[in-house]
């Protein structure tokens, strides 16, 4: 009776560490969107730091689902797969103070400091305004260099420590960003449809947590 006891505890054992293993390793959900920031996931980015001496490993830290971002030097990371049409979904937050930051999608090959792309403003109290960087146009942004299309709404955004949550839609030419569930961008006329996805570092400490990625390449409207 105590060997099978001993049996039944260490079978029990191995059921909890693989199950716990798998939920630390897993990124795709049954949903279709796949989860990013965890660890098996580090081949799959690019790191950009205008600092060459600074160890990227140190800005950019990975732990299970959760982006620590030091705010040492600036630049961005960003993914190795190009992405068109689809949902993207996140949370941030600032951990020691208020700064800067911002989602960088359509982003266009050649990596520079400021690329080319559409930035998502995480910068406090502008969070959802639009930046067209370097080239890139839209219906609402027609400066050459740099363009920001203001919010629709009234800041929303979490105070210092609590996290925001960020839903990006890009489907053909169209960009629509939600910040704490309020509707807050919808530019059209993108000259740019597709390219990778970025996360900012501007000189600020803060996370990002629970990025979803879902493609809608089916849908035409």
């Amino acid at each position: 009776m105590k060997s099978n006891r001993k049996g039944l505890f260490s079978l029990l054992l191995v059921v909890i560490f693989i199950t716990g293993f798998a939920q630390k390793t897993k990124t795709v959900r049954t949903d279709g969107h796949r989860s990013f920031f965890y660890q098996p996931d580090e081949k799959n980015w690019v790191y950009v730091l205008k600092d060459k001496n600074i160890d990227v490993s140190q800005v950019f830290k990975m732990d299970y689902g959760v982006l620590r971002i030091s705010g040492e030097s600036s630049g961005y990371l960003r993914t190795k797969s190009i992405y068109s049409n689809y949902e993207l979904n996140l949370e941030w937050r600032w951990t020691k103070s208020l700064g800067n930051s911002g989602v960088l999608v359509h982003i266009q090959p050649k990596d520079t400091i400021w690329p080319v792309c559409y930035q998502v403003q995480q910068k406090a109290d502008a969070a959802g305004d639009i930046i067209c960087m370097n080239g890139l146009l839209a219906k609402e942004c027609t400066d050459s260099v740099k363009f920001t299309i203001k919010k629709l709404q009234a800041s929303n955004e979490k105070p210092l420590g609590e996290w925001n949550t960020m839903k990006v839609i890009c489907k053909n030419n169209t960009l629509k960003v939600w910040i704490n569930g309020v509707l807050q961008n919808n530019i059209t006329g993108l000259t740019a449809s597709n390219g990778f996805i970025g996360f900012q570092n501007e000189g600020k400490p803060l996370e990002f947590r629970n990025l979803m990625i879902k493609s809608i390449n089916q849908l035409t409207n």
